[in-house]
């Protein structure tokens, strides 16, 4: 009786003929990849999957589809790279840039503008396939590149090929030029990214003498923050540790040496760092915390090059004052020195001490406060990395990243058991960072710059993954949903969980978009050759957009519950959100969806807006300001691009 056929796992799993048992060692389609011909899979009926599970598995297949094409693809056409116009819209046709500035006089102004706050300029027309820098904080669509992400305060701009595209789509000129207005709280022609400088540059000097604050302030403030939920997010100072260094700082001798001068701007930084937070307290009515945190900077030149705790910690302190007034690229650059600072002192290799129930000496008290600085420097680096473009400091291949005992118990399960008993939660969960910090390197680095699409996707399928196994992970009550299309209301928990499950929601669908945003550097739909490609592209598309749909409608209700404090660290998630609904509704306006987008964008500014502010100074005023323009610029595309699609439905084109 002749042999059943039975096709190999490759071809089994792309559902294609197998002519393995013809070929012999191995089929013609691994034969040609170069792959293993095997037989391994097993055999049976397999449990039905949940409706979730199904979901999942689905974006997989879809996903292994589009490597299969963009394999077939790059075989049969490897030398072509140029997308072409395509009536679906699809792959972005940018006309010739010198056509349109003779064909349109409003062509003149696209890209002239550049960035006031970080003094980038718009690029010049980009290559649509791959360029030189690193894709770090950089917007692509289609395989081309069309703008950046201001690194100072999130605020996109546009290249030149960028706006040619979304007048291509909307038959409309965008007006950005007019959202990075000169406002600014420096003096008349200052330009607004020399604000930032200005108030740090011209401080009046006033010299190591300046009187610390009293004793019972600062132990008053002390107190305060230890016994708060606000020491375990933010573990800057051990109790025992700090009131050494203070007794230091207001020791009567005055030695003139790096330690006492470290230890005076520490002190100073922490009451301005403490005050900020505990308003209401008695001793913070005795604190100027912007005149103490000026106080540690003109102090900082003396103690820079004593490597010490004591340094780090002011570094971070100062970190925290300036990301609270909204100076993110000082709050950058102190980032950077804790960090050389940590690796100094080895806090990256250094480990946490073991748990003996004993009271623990003081250089084991260092070394667990130590470990803990080194989590913030992470936490926060790879935020930086992702927010702002700029490549992190901290490489995993060399640093310990083995997650504090009991980490995850002790973060959901939020119960304080002392001063010295309970692990500290962090600003993220700290797996999450790793997460992030994989998905720098794997999609983001200059070496992912250089990937095929295939690669490309399959990192981004792989992330995913893993990000899913830890969006399961987490308790019930504060496990992100996959999609949030309604108002959530959170009821019976206090500052401190409320805080929480805003961090966890809003990082998770932060971190998606940003995982399948990256799908768009792949060129897809050349010639309508690839539809089995374009299908998985748009799959990871879709699943961007659904995030920041998330993002959008969870904040809309979650926004007034935000501390004030965290108006800068939360800032980027509505900014990223709204960009990619933007480039959603251009790339497909007649969605079902479209209309509810754009509605959707329009709502933006509101969200903002509703964020408390720590302190509304000219600064914020100016920024809300530019942020409002700049949402209802992107709104009045979006409906443009939407108006055009129905105008050229009805037979009736608009002209460009």
């Amino acid at each position: 009786m002749e042999k059943k056929k039975r096709a190999c796992d490759a071809c089994y799993r792309r559902k294609i003929q197998c002519d393995a048992s013809e070929a012999g060692a191995r089929c013609d389609w691994c034969l040609h990849h170069n792959l293993p011909c095997t037989f391994d899979r097993v055999r049976g009926r397999k449990k039905r999957p949940s409706a979730e599970a199904a979901a999942r598995q689905s974006l997989a297949k879809r996903l292994e589809r589009v490597e299969e094409a963009i394999a077939r693809t790059e075989a049969l056409k490897e030398g072509s790279r140029t997308p072409s116009d395509s009536s679906s819209g699809s792959t972005p046709h940018v006309p010739d840039q010198t056509a349109q500035q003779n064909g349109n006089q409003d062509a003149s102004h696209a890209a002239d503008h550049g960035c006031p706050v970080c003094r980038s300029k718009s690029s010049a027309q980009l290559p649509s396939r791959r360029v030189t820098h690193t894709p770090l904080g950089q917007i692509y669509f289609a395989g081309q590149n069309f703008g950046a992400i201001c690194c100072r305060n999130g605020v996109p701009h546009f290249t030149a090929s960028g706006e040619q595209w979304i007048h291509s789509r909307t038959g409309q000129w965008p007006r950005f030029g007019d959202i990075y207005g000169s406002e600014t709280a420096a003096p008349p022609g200052l330009p607004v990214a020399a604000s930032t400088l200005y108030s740090l540059s011209n401080r009046s000097y006033q010299g190591h003498d300046a009187q610390l604050p009293s004793r019972w302030v600062v132990q008053s403030l002390l107190d305060e923050f230890i016994a708060s939920d606000f020491s375990l997010v933010f573990p800057l100072v051990d109790r025992v540790l700090f009131e050494e260094t203070a007794k230091l700082a207001y020791s009567r001798q005055k030695p003139l040496m790096c330690e006492y001068v470290g230890a005076k701007a520490c002190v100073f930084a922490f009451v301005s760092m403490a005050s900020s937070n505990f308003p209401d307290l008695e001793a913070a009515s005795h604190i100027d915390p912007d005149a103490c945190a000026k106080e540690a900077q003109i102090l900082l030149a003396d103690f820079l090059e004593d490597a010490s705790i004591t340094t780090l910690q002011t570094m971070f302190m100062l970190l925290l004052h300036e990301t609270l007034y909204g100076h993110l690229q000082a709050a950058i650059m102190y980032h950077a020195v804790a960090c050389r600072t940590m690796f100094s002192l080895g806090g990256h290799t250094t480990t946490m001490p073991a748990s003996t129930g004993r009271a623990l000496t003081i250089p084991e008290r260092e070394d667990r406060h130590l470990r803990h600085l080194f989590w913030l420097c992470y936490s926060f680096d790879k935020d930086i990395a992702l927010r702002t473009g700029q490549p992190p400091i901290i490489r995993d291949d060399f640093c310990d990243i083995s997650l504090p005992d009991d980490y995850v118990q002790d973060r959901y399960d939020r119960h304080r058991h002392g001063d010295d008993g309970k692990t500290p939660w962090f600003p993220n969960d700290l797996r999450l960072s790793l997460i992030k910090s994989k998905a720098v390197d794997a999609i983001y680095s200059a070496v992912a710059l250089r990937k095929s699409d295939a690669e490309l996707l399959r990192a981004i399928r792989e992330l995913d993954d893993e990000l899913e196994r830890w969006r399961v992970s987490i308790p019930a009550d504060f496990s992100p949903a996959l999609s949030v299309r309604r108002a959530v209301q959170l009821e019976d928990l206090d500052r401190s969980r409320s805080m929480l499950h805003i961090e966890l929601h809003l990082d998770y669908h932060y971190l998606l978009n940003i995982i399948h945003v990256a799908s768009g550097r792949c060129v897809f739909d050349r010639q309508g050759r690839e539809k089995d490609k374009t299908y998985g592209v748009e799959s990871s598309l879709d699943l961007s957009m659904e995030a920041s749909r998330s993002t959008l409608i969870y904040l809309s209700a979650m926004a007034p519950r935000l501390a004030g404090e965290a108006f800068w660290v939360f800032i980027f998630y509505p900014v990223s959100a709204l960009m990619t609904v933007f480039f959603n509704i251009l790339r497909n306006p007649q969605s079902e969806h479209a209309v509810h987008d754009v509605e959707l964008l329009s709502t933006a500014s509101d969200v903002i807006r509703s964020m408390p502010l720590h302190k509304e100074t000219a600064y914020e005023t100016a920024y809300l300001r530019r942020m409002d323009r700049f949402v209802a610029e992107l709104s009045r595309l979006g409906k443009c691009a939407i108006a055009r699609t129905h105008g050229e439905r009805d037979g009736y084109p608009l002209s460009r």
